[in-house]
């Protein structure tokens, strides 16, 4: 059984990219077998993982392309990667991703998607794919409004929220249907040397709060979604 998890917040400066990223890692830790998919055309999270300059990205797998070991991306964290570009912009079928995961994700226990911060083809076709839709949302009401309208777009994907940064959890019943995940993930220091190396904060600093936070949402996401 393959679970796609997608990673949304149309709120900008959520850390959404860095929890797709943290979730990746922690899932591997786990044992899982994990694609990470960039699915934003300003391609943060390929850029942050060093991949900018890969022959292929999401754009020629939604182009014909399939996974092969000669394109399969497979990370020094273990969990493999399929980047994106600018050119994603010009692709706006919603059953894109879907029909490509159908074709090249049965390997994997896990695919996690990361989305762009805007309602747009991408996002829709990111929901039409899901099992999962996890929102981070921290404590700033522009997290939080954000949260509730990613909350309300139509899927049926199980959504969760992603508490971050002081997460008022009196907020939860702003969130309805939505479960909140059993961790709150802290600020990390760390982040601006895990980018720098190009790695998750997991992987350089494994021992954080920050890390451990993770490694409990993910624990607890798996758990929902029958994957333990």
């Amino acid at each position: 059984m393959t679970s796609v998890i997608v990673l949304a917040n149309i709120a900008g400066g959520t850390q959404k990219t860095t929890a797709a990223h943290s979730l990746a890692v922690a899932m591997v830790e786990y044992g899982k077998k994990v694609l990470l998919i960039d699915l934003d055309p300003r391609a943060d999270l390929t850029f942050n993982l060093g991949f900018e300059r890969s022959r292929e990205t999401i754009f020629e797998m939604f182009n014909g392309s399939v996974l092969t070991s000669s394109n399969d991306i497979t990370t020094d964290e273990r969990f493999d990667f399929v980047g994106s570009d600018s050119r994603l912009s010009a692709l706006t079928q919603p059953d894109s991703l879907k029909t490509f995961l159908t074709s090249s994700a049965q390997k994997f226990d896990v695919v996690i998607v990361d989305t762009p911060s805007t309602i747009d083809p991408r996002l829709a076709m990111a929901f039409h794919a899901a099992d999962a839709v996890v929102i981070p949302v921290g404590a700033s009401i522009h997290s939080v409004r954000g949260g509730i309208s990613t909350n309300r777009i139509e899927s049926k994907a199980r959504k969760f929220i992603l508490p971050t940064d002081g997460f008022d959890l009196s907020k939860a019943s702003h969130f309805e249907s939505a479960k909140v995940v059993d961790a709150l993930i802290p600020l990390s220091t760390g982040l601006d040397v895990a980018l720098i190396q190009k790695r998750s904060a997991l992987s350089t600093d494994k021992n954080s709060e920050f890390a451990e936070a993770y490694r409990e949402a993910a624990y607890s996401i798996l758990e929902e979604l029958n994957h333990f």
